[in-house]
């Protein structure tokens, strides 16, 4: 293997999108051992994922570990490269899973940290509580990013390079004894980038698997954090006008009963 270089290229930023979450199901399930363990309800699986459409994850990950709830035999579980990078466990109750990403040797970048949440009941609306429960799939997801600033020769040429696309490539023949050809099938072509609108054709439940991952679904997602932190600046400015009446009737009180 050629030594790698600390050279770094300068005035340049790399970003991969990522998706994190974990898949539920109400035990007992054909992917989990029957009968289940003692007390285990859910049987569940934590993941990193590559998006849909973009890049192989392991151009630039090559390590996962998840650190569990501590009463797992062997919390901590790390995952090499090829992957895939997830943990496939059974248990009752909901927790916060560490997960610590390690990147390419040549990249010359330490390790990150992300945390997500298990969720094993159902959320969402009603009708959204209603599918999960007759699927008997719950579906926690989100959208990660990693930036890569000013990232080494070596690991730049990786990160974009064509190769990294392979692994959403099927063979497609071209007749008896002619080399068959590698190409693309979908709905949108191959990116680093989040599509511009979200596509379908994907297997799988959840924004991600559905394809959802896109700007418009960022967009909505962006929208929809702003309206929440505007609903909670008029709550809070609410509170505040409701302790200052209270206030202020406290010191009438107390001026009333300095009066007697």
């Amino acid at each position: 293997m050629a030594p790698t270089t600390s050279k770094r290229v300068r005035n340049t930023v790399v970003r991969r999108h990522f998706i994190i979450g974990n898949e539920a199901h109400v035990l007992p399930h054909p992917s989990y051992p029957d009968p289940p363990p003692d007390g285990h309800t859910k049987g569940w699986k934590v993941f990193v994922r590559p998006l849909p459409n973009g890049p192989d994850i392991t151009t630039w990950l090559k390590k996962v570990q998840f650190k569990l709830h501590h009463t797992y035999t062997d919390a901590s579980r790390t995952i090499e490269a090829p992957g895939p990078f997830e943990v496939l466990e059974t248990g009752y109750g909901e927790f916060g899973v560490e997960i610590r990403l390690y990147f390419a040797s040549e990249s010359g970048e330490k390790a990150v940290y992300r945390e997500h949440y298990l969720v094993l009941a159902p959320y969402g609306s009603d009708e959204q509580k209603a599918k999960q429960e007759q699927d008997n799939l719950v579906v926690a997801e989100k959208l990660e990013t990693v930036e890569f600033n000013e990232p080494t020769t070596d690991f730049f040429k990786t990160l974009t390079s064509e190769d990294q696309f392979n692994w959403l490539k099927v063979k497609k023949g071209r007749g008896k004894g002619k080399k068959p050809d590698f190409v693309f099938e979908g709905e949108v072509e191959p990116s680093a980038e989040l599509a511009e609108k979200p596509f379908t054709g994907v297997s799988g439940v959840g924004a991600g698997a559905g394809g959802a991952w896109s700007k418009v679904y960022e967009d909505q997602v962006l929208r929809g954090l702003a309206q929440s932190a505007a609903s909670l600046e008029q709550a809070v400015e609410e509170e505040r006008r409701v302790m200052e009446g209270r206030r202020k009737r406290m010191e009438e009180l107390g001026v009333a009963v300095g009066a007697k």
